[in-house]
């Protein structure tokens, strides 16, 4: 397999040199030695080139400093890093945060494997704090409808030099939100988002409550991605209006439920009679979000007794067993990540409530009648996916079931399996490996006893 050549990219701005040492020392411990550093600096003083010379002489011939006359923030710093870049692939890293060792080793084999290698990759990662490693995101495959509320992928990614050339810059008109527009402007063109279920990277982060003016920064943060989130919907016709969450890391879209038409012929509303809604407007609520044009089933999170979730979604594992997502976590408590809160794309909704697209529906001529329940729905899900159509869990809509009764049968997963058993046995792109599987879903390891 052909080695691929990395032009790794770094903006330096109000740098504290301590972490940025930090970063240049994981950028040197490398296995994988086939790549050069950019380094775009927009400090005042010459300390960031100087360290670079004094402190790192093993990675000089590999480095190629450019100090920046114009001060318009880190899009334009990104540009000139792409324009000069001699590798095939561009990783853009955060002047303070670490690579793993293995980080670019791990990113070469991903190319290697991949048959679309025009993409962008972004992986796993936790968080440092001083000298601690703490909070480890896990995060989906990618996830659309996620990444329209919250920059789930964070700050590291790797662009495929063609793909860069045909996408263009980055929009140096953006202030915080320049990586989250373009990672908007390749899924809306449909190129391909690669994760890589692993901790390759290392954020910096502080652990210390956050001043005034930090606060203050977040909410502009949070306001900009915001925008260009809604602004991503409007070109597809999706009215839409939203609000910055309390915690300054996400936002809440509301999208807009004036389009919908009772006993319209463009959606087919299923409910089970035993399945009881509590929340006003339902349906609207659910047609709204099918009124983007690549959702063809949206569905709702379930509760059971004592302010339980039954499911917000279901996960399956690589045997084709589908198990609820959050099932037997509290509803009032933050879930892992705020998933089970959130809108998302998922692999497969209750099929006691939800709402499906009539167009998708004629076109993959309905659900297999040899199939049961769940599986008639986990089975239309997958083949709506094959063509290029997304499944949603909206938690703001609830449901409840009187009676609890799961329909499957060994024969309706036999049948299953046969149909899509290369699929499953993938797994669920929508829930990351290093989460346990089964009943006790969306559970970072070694807290299932934490009350």
């Amino acid at each position: 397999m052909a080695d691929n050549y990395f032009s790794l990219v770094i903006w330096t701005n109000e740098t504290n040199m301590d972490y940025f040492k930090d970063c240049l020392e994981s950028i040197d411990e490398q296995e994988y030695r086939q790549f050069e550093l950019y380094i775009l600096d927009n400090n005042s003083s010459y300390v960031v080139e100087q360290t670079i010379k004094e402190f790192f002489p093993d990675i000089v011939d590999k480095v190629h400093y450019r100090r920046l006359k114009k001060k318009t923030g880190g899009a334009y710093a990104y540009n000139i890093g792409a324009h000069f870049a001699e590798g095939n692939y561009l990783v853009y890293i955060g002047q303070h945060d670490r690579l793993s060792g293995k980080t670019l080793t791990v990113l070469n084999d991903k190319i290697n494997e991949l048959e679309n290698k025009e993409c962008i990759i972004y992986s796993d990662n936790d968080e440092l704090i001083g000298l601690d490693r703490r909070n480890p995101h896990f995060k989906t495959d990618f996830n659309k409808e996620l990444l329209l509320q919250m920059n789930y992928i964070g700050d590291f990614i790797c662009i495929s030099l063609d793909l860069y050339k045909r996408l263009g810059s980055f929009n140096e008109k953006t202030v915080s939100s320049y990586l989250y527009e373009y990672l908007l402007r390749a899924a809306y063109k449909k190129e391909k988002i690669e994760h890589i279920p692993s901790l390759l990277y290392h954020k910096r982060t502080s652990d210390k409550p956050r001043t005034k003016e930090e606060r203050r920064e977040a909410s502009f943060y949070c306001k900009e991605h915001m925008a260009l989130a809604m602004s991503y919907l409007r070109k597809d016709s999706v009215l839409v209006s939203g609000r910055e969450d309390a915690s300054l890391n996400k936002w809440h879209l509301n999208y807009d439920e004036s389009s919908f038409r009772r006993f319209s012929g463009d959606y087919m509303f299923l409910k089970d009679e035993d399945v009881k809604l509590y929340t006003r407007n339902n349906v609207k609520k659910m047609y709204a979000y099918l009124c983007q044009p690549d959702v063809a089933v949206v569905g709702v999170r379930f509760i059971d007794r004592g302010f339980t979730i039954d499911n917000v979604g279901y996960v399956f594992d690589t045997d084709g067993a589908w198990y609820p997502a959050f099932h037997g976590q509290k509803v009032f408590r933050e879930s892992y990540e705020g998933l089970a809160g959130m809108a998302r794309d998922v692999a497969m909704v209750d099929c006691g409530c939800c709402l499906i697209d009539s167009k998708v529906y004629r076109m993959l001529h309905g659900f297999d009648t040899r199939l049961k329940g769940q599986d008639a729905m986990f089975d239309f899900c997958i083949r709506a996916r094959q063509r290029g159509f997304r499944t949603v869990v909206i938690p703001k809509v609830i449901a409840r079931r009187k009676k609890k009764e799961v329909i499957t049968s060994s024969e309706s997963h036999e049948i299953l399996m046969e149909k899509h058993g290369e699929i499953i046995k993938q797994g669920d792109s929508f829930y990351n490996r290093n989460l346990p599987i089964g009943m006790e879903n969306f559970i970072l390891p070694g807290t299932q006893g934490e009350n």
